[in-house]
């Protein structure tokens, strides 16, 4: 009797919650592209967020657990309980409190196969607990994946982890989303005359991302004060309040626009001048690939697997992280010579064209499932459309 999908094994993504963010973004997309004969189901440990419907919209249940301490050792117990009940075959974990609680009760649960992907090279505000909590739990992955080929290295030789289980997979972004988008309107949206240089900054408003550098090198910068540029800080995050009023105490209200979070940031991205990732760690954002994807000079810096992806000079601009002046110095070049900037963005896109296509990304993770749970590979298509 031929198998139904109802009745095929169950792969079980587990993460921490569900905004807007990068290694969110990509799940939904794995999932868009997921393998046809399988079952997929999303489960968040600490709260839902924005992307959920987005996922039941495709049809992935969304599970919600609420972990309800730092450390609530029954959300072991509660996970475990559920995947028994569910039969799960794969349990894939995503990020620190996910890859904690996920991989244990996948374990106690005797899932047979679990993974965990790295979306992060370093993590700087991980303590020596964390880093000893990784490592630990890094023994209870099947198999480890970095979302770059820098943070597949660092989990081999920085964190120890057997090379036979570390596996890297490039993060990607859904190209055909960037090749016809417009930004016309925004500079209306926000008040801005069509003649101003404009900028943008995409993440969450987090230390990681680096935004008070770039705050810095605007403050130094006399197009900034003048009226002559302004820059979109394209995002939500804990540090709201706190760059708030940083913009205002360096005398940037007339430069520096919160946008909050926004469901068409490719329509914004396509609005700006450039794009700016002055991030302090990184594994392989997909901002920086939804930039390039849309033909926009990048400036960022040398962080994680950016150097893998930007080429100084050829496809783009990389500074050191935290150098606010060179950071001010390379933004003020870019701005004045739109010439270039328009070749480096016309590199860019080509570069992601090339490489980070996420049917190549998404292909790749059906594979390892599938090969995970003794399918033969012929029966693992490539991802070749989204499935919803």
């Amino acid at each position: 009797m031929a198998r139904t999908v109802a009745d095929s094994p169950l792969v079980v993504h587990m993460i921490d919650e569900l905004p807007r963010d990068g290694a969110e973004m990509l799940l939904l997309d794995l999932m868009r592209m997921r393998h046809p004969h399988l079952r997929y189901e999303v489960v968040c440990l600490i709260r839902g967020g924005p992307l959920q419907p987005e996922f039941e919209h495709i049809g992935v249940p969304v599970t919600v657990f609420g972990r309800r301490a730092k450390l609530d050792p029954v959300l072991v117990w509660r996970l475990a309980r559920w995947l028994r009940r569910k039969h799960a075959s794969i349990v894939h974990t995503h990020l620190f409190t996910a890859d904690t609680y996920g991989r244990l009760a996948a374990r106690l649960a005797g899932v047979p196969v679990v993974y965990s992907t790295a979306h992060n090279i370093v993590n700087p505000w991980k303590g020596a607990l964390h880093k000893s909590i990784d490592r630990a739990f890094a023994r209870l992955s099947t198999g480890v994946i970095g979302c770059s080929e820098e943070v597949a290295q660092a989990l081999r030789h920085r964190d120890g982890i057997a090379t036979d289980r570390v596996l890297a997979i490039s993060n990607g972004i859904e190209l055909a989303k960037f090749s016809e988008i417009s930004g016309a309107g925004v500079r209306t949206e926000f008040g801005l005359p069509e003649d101003r240089k404009l900028i943008g900054v995409v993440g969450r408003l987090h230390p990681q991302k680096g935004h008070d550098d770039l705050l810095q090198a605007l403050a130094g910068m006399e197009a900034a004060r003048s009226g002559r540029l302004a820059c979109l800080v394209i995002g939500t995050g804990e540090l709201d309040q706190t760059l708030r009023a940083k913009v205002t105490a360096l005398g940037l209200d007339g430069c520096v626009i919160f946008t909050g979070m926004r469901t068409d940031v490719p329509r914004l991205i396509a609005a700006v001048d450039a794009i700016v990732m002055p991030s302090r760690w990184e594994g392989l954002p997909i901002a920086l690939l939804e930039s390039m994807a849309s033909a926009k000079p990048v400036l960022c810096t040398r962080v994680g697997g950016i150097p893998d992806v930007v080429r100084d000079g050829d496809n783009g601009l990389l500074v050191e992280a935290g150098d606010v002046q060179a950071l001010q110095a390379r933004l003020t070049w870019l701005l004045d010579h739109p010439n270039e900037g328009t070749a480096l963005g016309i590199q860019a896109r080509d570069t992601v064209l090339a490489r980070f296509d996420v049917r190549r990304t998404a292909a790749a993770y059906n594979r390892l499932h599938c090969q995970a749970l003794g399918l033969p590979v012929d029966d693992c298509p490539p991802a070749s459309a989204p499935l919803a």
